[in-house]
């Protein structure tokens, strides 16, 4: 888990993150993007679909909390402010190739990020892999 410090810290920054995430999926810009720090062991951010009218049946709109390694999140916390600002831009460069391969890993029905949409009720979880 990130520390209350570290969590202090990377406030300043989590709307660029986000921002970063949202410009780097541009055909999903009605997605709510979303950082959890706080509430999880593995922190990382939310991405919705907005509700749709017929969210009893599937497909479902899609809820997936995409885990950001902690260790990249506390190089970020502890970093100097250019340090910082090239690692929001490569968090951004490098955000959606990852995402993508994690959801890779799951059946092809099971989540279509293009679509905003997911088989199954509840969060879906993926965990980004560790940036190099």
């Amino acid at each position: 888990m990130l520390t209350d410090q570290e969590i202090a810290l990377l406030q300043d920054v989590v709307p660029r993150l986000l921002s970063e995430a949202k410009t780097a999926s541009p055909d999903n810009d009605n997605f709510i993007f979303t950082m959890e720090l706080e509430t999880h062991l593995q922190p990382g951010l939310r991405i919705r679909a907005p509700e749709s009218s017929i969210d009893s049946t599937p497909p479902f709109p899609l809820n997936l909390f995409v885990g950001i390694p902690i260790g990249e999140l506390r190089t970020l916390a502890h970093a100097n402010p250019a340090q910082r600002d090239r690692l929001i831009a490569h968090f951004g460069a490098t955000f959606s190739p990852r995402l993508l391969r994690a959801i890779h890993h799951f059946d092809a029905h099971t989540i279509d990020y293009e679509a905003g949409c997911q088989s199954e009720p509840g969060t879906s979880t993926v965990i980004l892999e560790d940036s190099v």
